[in-house]
């Protein structure tokens, strides 16, 4: 009953509300249960307190993260200027600061520097000197010996050098403290690195382009560059990336895989270098980009890239062509049609026209109209004029294998171009696209006559020279050449002289041999590939013919075979094609047995 007045008397506390749980658990846990259950309640509790004790010991102890002691060394730097120039001095002032309660000795700074740094100077800023001697620093290139720090100390260096990097890339330098503290002698060391990235570099690079660039145009431009540091750049390479519509051409100096070398610049160099490259039709403005570069070694460095964009002003002349390509054949003229108009707002004189070709068949390559040549109209020609001139390309019959790369389907390619006068420009060009028309096949027919092969071989029979009432045969040999495209529905015809037979034997490298009809010699094929290759197979025909001279013929050398004659339809351009061969008589001045013996006796 004592203890539970006891209890009873808690929960009259002021603070009964909080201690009420402890009642009813000791109510109900310990009352009546225990002998001395007032002990072994108060026991527990002891235990439950102690509990608890340990758990929050615990829980900050693993919480509590203590600083390691190298973190309470200080390291700050600064850069002057704050903008970073590659190729440029800078100056990085590092300060640093012992916080760490305790005294640092034999304190040395040791600084690592970006690949390619050029070192000035490196100065000690603080502390001063004293003058008992103590707590003196020494700076012995990339490493600066500090001494002894006290608690509380502070100091800084100042490092002067030279940055080489690319642009936007980094440049690091670390530094390192090593140190030994308390009373062993504990070493240690901080460690801590500063970045930094060049915004521009001491290579300035300028462009100069004409005030006015026109379409279809020669342009030339100029590329100035200069070393505006005090810091010799080793060989200097520049990638120009041309804009569309622009071709490049030629530049005043030597280029190495497509880029402008600069030979070592040496501090306050410049120098320049010009370039030429063609306009095309180009409609919007022209931006040039330079990306120079230079190297140590195998590293290699790119310095900020020259962008310079250009207006283009288009020409006030418009021309353009078309071919009529039945006249592209063989033996004659093609002509093209040149069409031009002044779609500016400003007049423009003497405007001539060109059409030209670097066809192998072509004899010229290029022809001309303007206003000396009966075209008055091209003197001068107003905003809004349009016409038409008509030009004509002379064409060879044929050509030799040694003339072109190309021995089938051969193309023929034009381009119409003009040059005019206009206000403070003269002689501006403007040209069309090119059109290119596959050719009608040339052919060629050799027809001859043969009593001896060119070795010697007789195959020829009976007397020479002829004798009147005596047989004499001849070979008549007929060759196919120079063909560019397929042929169909081919045909050799010749008409057999006076007094001349066809004796039936022949021999041919293609198809069936030759048939006679009436006085005809007749020889087909239904198609033929292109002759004109150095691969392609001969077509040949050749067969016997005989000459009986009457007494009239004496004193002449007879006709063997006349009026021969190839014909055949183009299977590409479906062009008729045709060709004549010689007359072939008994005068065959190249035979080694008929030749001299052409005269009937």
């Amino acid at each position: 009953m004592q203890i539970r007045r006891s209890a009873l008397s808690l929960a009259s506390h002021p603070g009964k509300i909080l201690l009420w749980p402890l009642v009813r658990w000791y109510e109900n846990r310990y009352e009546g249960r225990y002998r001395f259950a007032r002990l072994a309640f108060s026991f527990d509790l002891v235990l439950i307190g102690l509990a608890a004790a340990l758990g929050i010991v615990a829980l900050v102890l693993f919480l509590y993260k203590p600083v390691p002691f190298a973190d309470k060394i200080v390291f700050a730097a600064e850069v002057a200027p704050r903008e970073i120039v590659s190729g440029a001095s800078s100056t990085l002032v590092i300060r640093y600061e012992n916080r760490t309660g305790e005294e640092l000795r034999d304190a040395n700074l040791v600084f690592e520097f970006p690949a390619h740094f050029l070192l000035q100077s490196v100065d000690i800023v603080s502390p001063p000197q004293r003058e008992d001697g103590s707590g003196v620093v020494v700076a012995k290139g990339s490493v600066v010996e500090v001494g002894t720090i006290p608690v509380g100390g502070t100091g800084s260096v100042k490092i002067r050098g030279v940055m080489f990097g690319p642009i936007g890339g980094e440049q690091t330098f670390r530094s390192v403290m090593t140190f030994v503290h308390g009373a062993k002698s504990v070493a240690g060391q901080k460690a801590d690195a500063q970045t930094f990235s060049p915004s521009k570099s001491t290579l300035q690079l300028s462009l100069s382009l004409p005030e006015k660039i026109l379409a279809f145009q020669p342009m030339n431009g100029m590329l100035t560059y200069k070393n505006t540091g005090a810091i010799d750049y080793p060989e200097v390479t520049v990638a120009p990336e041309w804009p569309a519509g622009f071709a490049f051409v030629s530049a005043d100096e030597p280029m190495r895989d497509g880029l402008f070398v600069i030979p070592a610049l040496t501090a306050g160099a410049e120098g320049t270098t010009r370039f030429v490259g063609n306009i095309g039709n180009a409609t919007e403005p022209l931006a040039f980009r330079f990306r120079p570069s230079f190297a140590f070694g195998t590293d290699s460095y790119e310095l900020e890239t020259l962008t310079q964009a250009a207006e283009v002003v288009p020409l006030p002349i418009r021309i353009t062509h078309s071919v009529e390509t039945d006249t592209v054949r063989p033996g004659g003229s093609a002509n093209v049609t040149v069409t031009y108009e002044n779609i500016g707002d400003v007049a423009v004189q003497d405007l001539r026209i060109f059409v030209s070709s670097d066809s192998p068949f072509a004899t010229t390559k290029t022809v001309e109209a303007n206003f000396k040549q009966s075209h008055p109209e091209l003197a001068k020609v107003e905003p809004g004029q349009t016409g038409t001139i008509t030009l004509s390309i002379p064409l060879r019959t044929s050509v030799e294998q040694s003339a072109t790369r190309v021995y089938e389907n051969l193309p023929f390619a034009t381009t119409a171009s003009a040059t005019f006068d206009m206000a403070e420009l003269s002689q501006a060009t403007v040209s069309d696209s090119p059109i290119t028309t596959v050719m009608t096949s040339p052919l060629v027919l050799s027809s001859f006559g043969r009593y001896a092969t060119p070795s010697g071989d007789q195959i020829g029979r009976g007397p020479l020279p002829p004798t009147v009432d005596e047989e004499t045969s001849y070979w008549i040999f007929w060759n196919i050449r120079g063909t560019t495209n397929a042929l169909r529905n081919v045909r050799i015809e010749g008409q057999l002289g006076e007094n001349v037979a066809f004796t039936g034997r022949q021999t041919d490298s293609i198809n069936g041999g030759v048939a006679e009809t009436g006085n005809q010699i007749v020889w087909s094929a239904n198609s033929l590939s292109p002759t004109l290759s150095p691969d392609s197979r001969i077509v040949g025909v050749a067969f016997e013919v005989s000459l009986m001279p009457t007494a009239d013929q004496a004193g002449t050398a007879p006709t063997l075979l006349r009026n021969i004659r190839v014909t055949a339809t183009d299977a590409v351009t479906g062009a008729f094609v045709s060709a004549s061969g010689t007359a072939i008589t008994t005068s065959l001045p190249d035979d080694a047995m008929a030749g001299g013996m052409a005269i009937v006796e």
